[in-house]
């Protein structure tokens, strides 16, 4: 069979019009310039939360890891993985204080760059945000790029699902398409279908609504 025969494929569908191209190439997000605005929000949030009695001290440990390993590891002096061993050494009260989920992120950013992926999530995977909306999302949104890229589909699956489960949630639309996203890889299409269907219907007039049609269109053929 001809190429020009051939059923294009989902990338080649998207690729036909300049806001399909946009997304599918940006389709993992949270890596760029945004993540400075949510380090930056994150921090202010836990620096709030900080004032409590008993976060000070907590905040200091923070600061010192930042000031010493963290800073050491981005002039080359440190390992990825010798960053990782040291930031899982901390107690579990300091990965668990809000104010290490920005760090957090930077850290995860800084390794999934560096290709060290299962480092990026075994940082990740150690901050305590059950309690902390915002930063369970940020720190997801990382998170299930990193699985995917380690083969963990369903673990990626997990964490965009938790996402959604979250009152007020934010960037629902986004989250959608990826949980649908994922689905499709698993042939799974009656679930992914389920999530761009609901981004249409509740969100028409968001961006990522286009996306949905675009993958419900593929879908079809």
């Amino acid at each position: 069979m001809s190429d020009a025969t051939q059923t294009p494929t989902l990338e080649q569908t998207l690729n036909r019009t300049d806001f399909g191209h946009f997304m599918y190439e940006n389709r993992k997000p949270f890596f760029g310039a945004l993540i400075a605005v949510v380090i930056c929000i994150l921090a202010f949030l836990g620096w709030r939360q900080s004032q409590e009695a008993g976060a000070i001290e907590r905040s200091v440990k923070v600061f010192e890891f930042q000031s010493k390993e963290w800073t050491d590891a981005k002039a080359g002096k440190l390992t990825p993985q010798e960053l990782t061993t040291k930031f899982n050494a901390l107690p579990a009260d300091i990965q668990a204080t809000p104010v290490i989920v920005p760090v957090a992120l930077e850290i995860g950013k800084f390794l999934f760059e560096k290709g060290a992926y299962a480092e990026a999530d075994s940082v990740l995977s150690k901050v305590d945000v059950s309690k902390n909306p915002m930063g369970k999302f940020f720190v997801g949104m990382q998170r299930y790029v990193i699985l995917e890229k380690l083969g963990k589909t369903d673990e990626a699956i997990t964490t965009l699902e938790e996402i959604l489960k979250q009152e007020g949630g934010f960037m629902n639309p986004l989250v959608a398409v990826e949980l649908g996203r994922l689905y499709l890889t698993k042939g799974e299409k009656g679930k992914a279908q389920s999530q761009f269907d609901y981004v249409v219907s509740t969100y028409p007039n968001d961006e990522h609504a286009k996306l949905a049609k675009l993958y419900l269109a593929q879908m079809s053929k």
